[in-house]
């Protein structure tokens, strides 16, 4: 059904009442409690339990954590896209910590790595997992079972791994992850860009592939709110562009989506130019916008968006950092909030016809937690690595 005026004007005035508080609080997953331990291996006190730690390639480091009473199995954790301004090493949104406790009061072992340099690194990621899981092997033996746990860019560090080594995992667990390849991750955020910039001109006075001013994020956090508040049609009718599916649920989710793709993009697209040679990577030279709008509306906003095309290596780039081709022959299962931000959920969407496009739909379990948010609490973390496990241990896959 065809949206009207008035169907726009209702979204709009959801908007306007939004506050400067531009998205909901997220769980703490420090307060989760744990659950009780994975169970079916026979526990076993290793020969050296505790924290080992030490260098895996350059500038990469790692830390495996063992159990007191070890029940023979490994989790490696890939960690999300950390920003280059951040140390070396997860995110300040990620705590290996909470993982680690949580992972070990299962009985498991831990690990993880940072990887050799900060940024939308899927390649070095990946090859750091893959070495982290052979020391592991040399210093504890092989594990009785390998599982992936990857969260953010870390779960499409997951999905490339389960791709190319199956062989070497029982199986795994993405959470909030990048499962529908970088081409469609900064696709959305192009869009989402393009599109503010047609109905907000001159509110960000950068283009999509300039580099951001010093007081970007006042300008992304207030600005932006500011122009939202004072004429929210806008808001409302980019919401329902076809090819920007912003998640929300009310006014403020919808500003807060609008202002997450946008700091996202500002604050990554220095360092993706930097590993496509400075050339662009977004591509919508014939992308015929559609959407419930009025007709003359979308005419418009066909003729006057900014139009971008991408350059052969960069479209390399996108493929080898990486495009999955939903080949999968181990148990993975992946948790999504059904509103996230950050990584929408469209991803789970283009897993699944890839996934079942190659015949696989049956390795694979597709969880939507019903939330707001990038982060997931450890709870639904917690029991997901449950049911992965027994997943894994009976062949009886569990219920999404």
């Amino acid at each position: 059904m065809r949206w009207t005026v008035s169907c726009l004007t209702a979204i709009a005035l959801l908007v306007s009442g939004c506050a400067r508080n531009v998205s909901e609080p997220e769980r703490d997953a420090a307060s989760s409690t744990l659950a009780r331990p994975l169970g079916a291996s026979t526990a076993v006190k290793p020969a050296t339990a505790g924290s080992v730690s030490g260098s895996i390639g350059p500038g990469s480091s790692y830390t495996i954590s063992v159990p007191e009473i070890w029940n023979g199995d490994l989790v490696l954790y890939a960690h999300g896209y950390t920003a280059t301004l951040f140390p070396l090493g997860p995110p300040p949104t990620e705590s290996p910590e909470a993982l680690r406790d949580l992972v070990q009061a299962r009985g498991c072992a831990f690990a993880f790595s940072t990887y050799s340099q900060n940024g939308y690194v899927v390649q070095d990621a990946a090859l750091r997992t893959l070495q982290l899981g052979q020391i592991f092997a040399s210093k504890f033996g092989r594990p009785n079972h390998t599982y992936l746990l990857g969260y953010s860019l870390g779960g499409l560090v997951t999905i490339k791994l389960v791709e190319q080594h199956p062989d070497l995992y029982s199986g795994a667990l993405t959470v909030s992850g990048i499962v529908g390849g970088t081409e469609t991750e900064f696709t959305y955020l192009g869009n989402v860009w393009v599109l503010f910039q047609y109905f907000y001109p001159g509110v960000v006075r950068w283009g999509l592939f300039d580099a951001p001013p010093a007081n970007f994020l006042s300008v992304l956090t207030d600005s932006v709110v500011v122009a939202i508040q004072a004429n929210p049609q806008g808001a409302a009718a980019l919401s329902q562009v076809t090819q920007a599916p912003l998640p929300f649920a009310s006014g403020p989710e919808l500003v807060g989506s609008i202002v997450q793709a946008l700091v996202l993009q500002s604050i990554a697209v220095e360092d993706l130019l930097s590993r496509t040679h400075g050339h662009p990577f977004f591509d919508n030279t014939h992308t015929s916008y559609t959407g419930n709008l009025p007709p003359e509306l979308l005419a418009d906003l066909n003729a006057r968006v900014a139009r971008y095309a991408s350059a052969p290596d960069a479209d390399a780039w996108t493929e080898r950092e990486y495009a999955p081709t939903g080949s999968i022959r181990i148990p993975l299962l992946t948790l999504h909030g059904s509103r996230d931000p950050v990584v929408p959920i469209l991803h789970e969407g283009v897993l699944a016809e890839r996934v079942g496009r190659a015949g696989d739909s049956p390795f694979l379990v597709q969880r939507t937690i019903d939330a707001y948010g990038h982060a997931v609490g450890l709870d639904e973390v917690d029991r997901a690595l449950g049911d992965l496990k027994t997943w894994v241990t009976t062949g009886v896959a569990p219920k999404p």
